[in-house]
């Protein structure tokens, strides 16, 4: 064992060597700077990850369970030093290097035992929280001028060496789309700066919260969109807004599961990700939580001032990589039921944190995407048509959505059944309209914070909704489900499997991981009905369904999303429709708790399923004396004043 921990203690010293030479070829201009990137992330990439500590499956083939889990967590670790490095920061980097040296000390003097090495990391947890939550909170919103934000607004975007300063993983795609955003005329990114700004003040608008009082808003970006991100920037600030940038946080100290909540580069190793998403739930207890819990709160009240007047994020997502093919090893850092406990509480109780001081009442957020060469030789054309889907004419589809809304404010119910090998045959509940004149039960949903233009949603009443659920193939949180179906019990999952293991269980775990997120169930927080046959049309000629963002892919067909419902945490904001009436169905009664439980009536996840056109046979409003009125029927829509929409489908 002894020569196998020498092999982890050398893979670590040669990574952290490697890192300061990146660092310093950076800051001298050297063009070494592109060789050091691909020979810091070398260790992990293709089939060197085999061979890695990283990897929880070598690590414990070298070291056994015990020693190789924490030496795996280590490794992984070491990798989230690379930002605090490139941002000149020393908040991480020592903790971490101390950390390491006291493991290297402790084998050294043979006083290492797993219990020691467990207590090393969980102080290391600890000890740095706060100075961590803190550099967190100030990235997001104190407007300054980090090193990420004087890269996008200087003058070396000419030329995509720049990509190489900000320390992230850069392959050709991140290149590639440099080089294509360079090539767009200025009238092509205000166009595109201005939609994606408009559509952030117009969802402030819509929800009547107070726009004029907001000075800051965040932009997540994948490098490569820089001067696209200059344009936005400087678009905000026509509105009297001040942008921040901020890298994804990668540290199991703050970590999210390996959300993008941040500017972000290239993933080297997605199974790597994967392998490491729950590091930090397994060292959960009571007293790590309440630590984290109170070092956020901490930061929050610091920049009390500057979170009061934060709008929100501004996300542009990205798609064209293909999904990627997980592998379950068994190994690595599982966290037991205790911890996954603890994790919900966190996630509950960190976001009445963040609510507290970024009011849910007073902010707001808009999302677009665009594709990336990832998506193949038609990146180009492609992503032209997203530029056209993006700045489709908002005014013909309000007129278009209200005619379907006009009927399923009449409705009791809407019943969806499939067509061919579909199974879907489910009823939804709707929420009885007291006053047609002054209210509605669905949003009439244009592009503000959902871009493109698209769809008609409610929350539907979970007493009542029933059925099966089933799509052929389906792409959620970034991981592929063949032949999913769900069964619905008044508002909630019951059961459900997929066609991706030949062990059933398998593909029960597989779900429950990844789109229950590990509770038993989840009510349905949405149905909706997406309008956008243009995206759809876009989508099959191109054949790119498997890549599309979920932003465009429920746009694409009547869908339900698991999870909370889309007012999570903004009931009690009146919100309105373009026609002036109020939207009166945004609670439902697993929300309502609220009032008297709030830990009760949140899960803080949010995962749409959409059912394609082609898989439609008919979607019916039925009133309650029995009338019905097919919207939809055999993959068309057939409502009167919506064959419009049929244009692009028929093209």
């Amino acid at each position: 064992m002894d020569n196998k921990f020498e092999i982890f203690f050398s893979q670590i010293d040669t990574f952290l060597n490697t890192l300061e030479k990146a660092y310093n070829a950076v800051n001298v201009g050297s063009n070494d700077i592109i060789q050091l990137n691909h020979e810091l992330y070398s260790g992990i990439i293709g089939e060197n990850y085999e061979h890695s500590f990283v990897n929880p499956v070598f690590a414990e083939y070298m070291l056994g369970c015990g020693y190789g889990k924490l030496c795996s967590f280590v490794a992984y670790e070491s990798f989230s030093l690379i930002g605090y490095r490139f941002d000149k920061k020393r908040t991480l980097t020592e903790p971490f290097l101390q950390m390491y040296q006291d493991i290297k000390e402790m084998y050294t003097t043979g006083s290492l035992s797993y219990n020691t090495f467990y207590d090393r990391i969980y102080e290391y947890l600890y000890s740095t929280a706060d100075a961590l939550y803190e550099d967190r909170i100030k990235e997001m919103l104190f407007p300054h001028a980090n090193v990420a934000k004087q890269i996008i607004t200087g003058d070396g975007l000419g030329d995509v060496y720049y990509l190489y300063r900000y320390g992230e993983y850069i392959t050709e795609t991140e290149i590639k789309t440099a080089r294509h955003i360079n090539l767009l005329s200025k009238e092509k990114l205000r166009l595109m700066a201005d939609t994606f700004a408009e559509g952030y003040r117009r969802g402030f608008e819509t929800t009547g919260k107070p726009f004029d009082k907001k000075r800051t808003v965040g932009i997540i970006y994948k490098l490569g969109f820089e001067r696209l991100v200059n344009a936005e920037i400087e678009a905000f600030e026509r509105l009297g807004l001040t942008a921040t940038v901020f890298r994804t946080p990668r540290s199991a100290v703050i970590s999210q599961g390996g959300r993008k909540n941040g500017f972000f580069g290239a993933v080297a190793n997605h199974q790597a990700e994967y392998d490491h998403k729950n590091d930090a739930l397994f060292f959960f207890d009571e007293k790590l939580v309440s630590k984290r819990l109170e070092a956020l709160e901490k930061a929050y009240e610091k920049y009390a001032e500057y979170a009061d007047v934060y709008g929100g994020p501004a996300v542009m997502e990205v798609f064209g990589e293909a999904p990627f093919g997980f592998k379950e090893s068994g190994c690595g850092l599982v966290p037991g039921e205790s911890q996954k406990k603890l994790s919900l509480k966190y996630l509950t109780e960190s976001a009445a944190i963040t609510n507290r001081f970024i009011k849910g009442e007073e902010r707001s957020f808009t999302i677009i995407a665009y594709p990336t060469p990832d998506i193949g030789k038609d990146f180009k054309d492609i992503f032209n048509e997203t530029i056209e889907l993006n700045t489709l004419d908002n005014d013909l589809y309000i007129s278009i959505q209200q005619r379907i809304i006009d009927v399923l404010n009449e409705a009791s119910f809407v019943d969806i059944k499939g067509t061919g090998e579909n199974q879907t045959d489910i009823s939804v509940e709707l929420f009885h309209v007291n006053d047609p004149e002054k209210e509605e039960n669905f949003e009439n949903c244009v592009a503000d914070v959902n871009i493109p233009v698209g769809e008609v949603f409610t929350s539907p009443v979970l007493s009542g909704t029933n059925g099966i659920l089933h799509v052929s193939r389906a792409f959620l949180n970034g991981f592929e489900y063949k032949d999913l179906r769900v069964e619905i019990r008044n508002g909630f999952t019951k059961d459900y499997s997929c066609s991706n293991f030949a062990d059933s269980q398998k593909g029960k775990d597989y779900f429950r991981k990844n789109v229950l997120f590990e509770h038993e169930k989840l009510p349905v927080g949405e149905f909706a009905i997406g309008t956008n046959t243009t995206a759809y049309a876009m989508a099959k000629e191109y054949d790119i369904q498997n890549v599309l963002p979920i932003l465009i892919a429920e746009k694409c067909g009547p869908h339900f999303a698991l999870g909370d419902t889309c007012y999570s945490r903004s009931e009690d904001i009146r919100v309105f429709n373009p026609g002036g009436k109020e939207i009166v169905a945004k609670d439902n009664e697993v929300s309502i708790k609220r009032k008297d439980d709030p830990g009760a009536a949140y899960f803080n996840c949010h995962t749409d399923i959409t059912i394609p056109y082609e898989e439609i046979g008919r979607l019916t409003a039925v009133k309650e004396d029995g009338t019905k009125t097919d919207i939809i029927k055999s993959g068309r829509f057939v409502l009167p004043g919506t064959e419009m929409l049929n244009i692009p489908l028929d093209d």
